[in-house]
């Protein structure tokens, strides 16, 4: 049996070129991993609420097979899609309502609900669509629908928000459902459809 000859110390430790992030591989494999989910959110965005994998791979200019080595399954695509969302709407809903007095907190609260509602719609049709399919956007669902209630009882008075019938409806009107079908099946514009759930929140609560 040969004697395994010693590695010098140097090429021991230095990397090899496949680990090597410098040699630009790494950076292209993230850029490519951004223009696939840029891909899928602008589909979903332009009105195709299930695009396919082909579909995607055509939009962002990869091959099909490299929208596959970057994502095992669409719901893996669908849990990338959900981080970028949110790094985006977040900050939006989580930025502090400066109104002062409840009514006009629920007012401005409305307001800002309207304008994240009118940049998800799309994509809450487009998760409809496979939250029978899916526990993870069914669970995505679920979590947007109790941040939202959560949300809604910072805003209105414990004598509101004990009322439960009144506060289901309060929060029923003030969903991203309610603007789904204010906007799209009813075809109201975003300033109509706003005006329409605050003219009916004042009637229901003030």
């Amino acid at each position: 049996m040969a004697t395994p000859q010693k590695t010098p110390a140097a090429a021991q430790s230095a990397p090899s070129p496949a680990s090597d992030p410098s040699d630009g591989r790494f950076d292209r494999s993230i850029k490519t991993r951004a223009k696939i989910v840029a891909a899928f959110i602008d589909l979903v965005g332009s009105g195709n609420p299930a695009p396919t994998a082909e579909q995607i791979a055509v939009h962002a200019k990869v091959g099909l097979r490299t929208v596959f080595r970057h994502f095992d399954d669409m719901e893996t695509l669908e849990r990338e899609i959900t981080s970028s969302l949110d790094a985006v709407m977040m900050p939006l809903a989580l930025k502090p309502l400066t109104a002062v007095g409840w009514q006009a907190r629920l007012i401005e609260s409305i307001e800002r609900r309207c304008e994240i509602f009118d940049r998800i719609a799309p994509y809450h049709v487009a998760a409809q669509m496979r939250v029978h399919e899916s526990a993870y956007i069914r669970a995505q669902v679920a979590r947007a629908a109790a941040l939202q209630r959560e949300g809604l009882k910072q805003v209105l008075p414990a004598t509101l928000v004990d009322d439960q019938p009144l506060f289901e409806a309060v929060a029923l009107l003030v969903s991203v459902d309610a603007w789904v079908r204010l906007r799209s099946l009813q075809g109201l514009s975003a300033s109509l459809a706003t005006d329409t759930i605050k003219r009916a929140i004042q009637k229901l609560v003030f």
